[in-house]
């Protein structure tokens, strides 16, 4: 039997070695539905299969060949990209090309399919068409790292460019003379806001960094309430936008172990991207409701639907999700750290985070943490 129509006729059992493999390259795949896991698996193997035949048949035409591999970097690519948006690192993503290969050369062989003269021939074309995959889905995993650091950079310089300019315009008017001792108040109230603006970016990146390099995020798990954490996020969160309406609604018991503090920063982060991407004049919405093994929190906001590609990686660093407004040329207005920072947090309770979102409800996170430290 010939390679490619080995490929062919086995291509479900292979997409799904390819699949379990997948599953292990952690952290990562631990967020991703075998769906997404699988991405592009299916296309990229029919590619290579057609890719063999054309190499291999006498006088194929040059431009069915072109078409063949054309397709080919098509689908290998975009597997680079969805890669990449999912937090694969490079490496991770050439082992899956290096598992295909011994899968699918391992089985054929050991099937004695691979007994013919054109054997060798066939396993070369094979390797060669991987080969090719394989530095196709790099080279658009390396150009969408070249792309995310550039936006990154570009939305650090204007995210702190703002409480900074805000820093320099109020210490000049306070030098102004002359100043009546209620303006100097609200100056120094402008100052404190724009510090602690650019002092929550700091730890945002902080936080990147830590999670990255593996020590996780930090938590002090102790008794707490978690109704009152709620409460205290609305309050903020209401004072930081006075003109959004806000409801909240609690119910069961709250009292849990948790980091309060950590907690708040989960609810701070969801709010705060509920009010971004929420229509403005609609409520965002907070329910809390415990039973008696677990606490969940819901917020929820009513705007334009995320599309499921989105909610795939929406919990990724530096992913932004939203409509786009019409100033194309600024970059999006935050790190797109905060949904991040809160899986991170959720998951060192042990807990799980989630988001859905349809046109008729709404876009909805959900996050659960149990009651007692396991």
């Amino acid at each position: 039997m010939k390679l490619s129509t080995f490929i062919n006729d086995n291509i479900g059992p292979i997409v799904a070695e390819w699949e379990t493999f997948a599953s292990t390259l952690l952290p990562a795949a631990r967020t991703m539905t075998p769906v997404a896991l699988r991405d592009h698996f299916h296309d990229i193997l029919k590619r290579i299969a057609t890719d063999i035949e054309t190499l291999a048949a006498p006088g194929q035409a040059a431009n069915e060949a072109t078409i063949a591999q054309a397709r080919c970097h098509d689908a290998a690519a975009a597997h680079g990209a969805v890669r990449h948006a999912a937090g694969f690192e490079l490496h991770q993503v050439s082992a899956e090309f290096h598992a295909l290969r011994d899968n699918v050369l391992r089985t054929w062989i050991a099937h004695d399919f691979a007994k013919d003269e054109q054997a060798f021939t066939q396993m070369l074309r094979f390797n060669d068409a991987v080969d090719k995959a394989m530095a196709d889905s790099l080279a658009r995993y390396a150009e969408e790292v070249e792309r995310s650091r550039n936006m990154f950079l570009a939305i650090l310089g204007h995210d702190l460019r703002t409480p900074l300019s805000a820093i320099i315009m109020t210490s000049q008017y306070l030098a102004t003379p002359g100043i009546s001792q209620d303006r100097l108040n609200e100056a120094a109230v402008r100052l404190g806001r724009s510090a602690e603006a650019m002092s929550a970016m700091i730890k945002d990146l902080l936080e990147f960094t830590r999670s990255r390099l593996g020590k996780g995020i930090p938590v002090l798990p102790a008794p707490c309430d978690l109704g009152k954490v709620c409460a205290s996020a609305l309050e903020q969160i209401r004072e930081a936008h006075p003109a959004r309406q806000f409801d909240l609604e609690v119910s069961g018991p709250m009292d849990g172990v948790a980091d309060g503090e950590r907690i708040g920063q989960v609810l701070w982060n969801l709010l705060n991207n509920a009010v971004q991407h929420g229509a403005r004049n609609q409520p965002v919405d907070i329910s809390a409701h415990g039973d008696a093994d677990a606490i969940t929190v819901r917020v929820r906001n009513h705007g334009p639907a995320i599309s499921a590609e989105s909610l795939q990686v929406i919990f990724n660093p530096m992913i932004h999700v939203g409509v786009d407004d019409d100033d194309s040329s600024m970059p999006p207005a935050n790190l797109g750290l905060g949904l991040f920072i809160a899986r991170e947090i959720v998951h060192a309770h042990h807990g799980e985070i989630s988001a859905a979102s349809l046109d008729t409800e709404g876009t909805v996170f959900t996050f659960t943490l149990p009651r007692s430290r396991k």
